[in-house]
């Protein structure tokens, strides 16, 4: 569904925050400017500057109704009208807007609500119309025109119009001391900043609604109230946000996982190059330790103390050559054995000769 054209539509947005007989409402000023800011932002709506008419403390009821009457009539697509401020209830219970010297003792400084909904209803022809009270007593404005004393009633029988209220008929709206916003409509500019959760995109008046009172339900503040006609809580003015942040969170953790499976796919065949590598290129061997002759223990003996003098290095248990390149080769077992039988001959003969000069001396 796509939300109506901005160029096509229009919206009257009526704050009143300074009063001469009643409260001061500080939170209205930023109720009116913050919702003018959301609606004229491309991403919530993109309504032009020039279709989004601002009332703050309007002092003249006929200016005030000139205004609806000009954006009403202009509206082709969409038409929303918003009030933020006091509300006040006549002798017979119909609802006044209050207005910067209205009070209850002089309600013809107010603007009755009759009058509005007469703009709304007869003057503007746009597809989809909506109404935001937020106001004490803005439940009166549930009630239709042909039997004001029951309890909730339609707008008017008029297709495609939506009424949101921030109370019932007979409860006061809350603006509490030292919030940047009154309960009602922090709610609701909270909702279309952040957006609602699983709710559908574009946002539909009804979930909104339902996202607004479930959340000041929470906190035990005045429940707001609506009032549709023939499926105009299916009404879309604006953006769901969080359906966008969710959208984009999911199309980064989806780049994030490709990228992962890219680099996956990528390692893989140099993990099996360097496998096969591995697989076709012989085993290194490992260094040997020179070990001397086990073959008999006069070998050993002499490999120790003579092996080193005479240049004779060790053979394994098979006789191999165990020898650094380039060196003598290592004597065998035989040559072993000779040199030890001329070294006893030796060793006998220098014995005897010894002996014998001994005795003649």
């Amino acid at each position: 569904m796509d939300l109506p054209d901005p160029a096509a539509s229009r919206a009257v947005l009526i704050g009143v925050d300074r009063y001469q007989h009643l409260d001061d409402l500080p939170g209205v000023r930023n109720n009116v400017h913050r919702l003018a800011a959301l609606l004229r932002d491309p991403q919530v709506w993109g309504l032009p500057a020039e279709h989004c008419v601002v009332l703050s403390n309007p002092e003249s009821y006929e200016g005030l109704l000139d205004e609806v009457h000009t954006a009403a009539g202009a509206a082709q697509e969409a038409f929303l009208l918003y009030f933020a401020g006091h509300g006040l209830l006549s002798s017979h219970g119909n609802l006044h807007l209050a207005l910067p010297k209205s009070d209850n003792e002089r309600l013809y400084r107010a603007v009755p609500y009759d009058s509005l909904r007469h703009e709304m209803v007869d003057t503007c022809t746009a597809l989809s119309r909506v109404v935001i009270l937020d106001c004490c007593y803005s439940g009166r404005a549930l009630q239709g025109y042909m039997n004001p004393a029951a309890e909730v009633a339609d707008l008017a029988d008029v297709e495609g119009t939506y009424v949101m209220t921030a109370s019932s008929e007979t409860q006061l709206a809350w603006a509490p001391e030292g919030e940047e916003f009154t309960a009602f409509t922090g709610e609701v500019v909270k909702a279309l900043s952040e957006g609602v959760p699983d709710a559908p995109d574009p946002l539909r008046m009804g979930s909104l609604f339902h996202h607004v009172r479930r959340e000041l339900k929470a906190k035990g503040r005045p429940v707001p109230q609506q009032r549709t006609r023939n499926a105009g809580h299916g009404i879309a003015l604006t953006r769901n946000r969080w359906a966008a942040t969710a959208t984009a969170i999911s199309e980064e953790k989806q780049e994030i996982q490709e990228k992962q499976e890219k680099q996956e796919k990528t390692a893989e065949p140099q993990e099996d190059a360097a496998a096969q590598s591995g697989a076709t290129q012989p085993p290194t061997p490992e260094p040997t330790t020179p070990q001397p002759p086990r073959d008999t223990a006069l070998a050993n003996l002499l490999w120790r103390g003579f092996g080193p003098w005479a240049g004779v290095h060790p053979t394994d248990v098979a006789g191999n050559d165990q020898r650094p390149a380039g060196q003598w080769r290592p004597w065998r077992q035989r040559e072993v054995r000779n040199v030890a039988i001329v070294l006893g001959i030796y060793t006998a003969t220098v014995s005897v000769v010894l002996l014998i000069l001994f005795k003649g001396s």
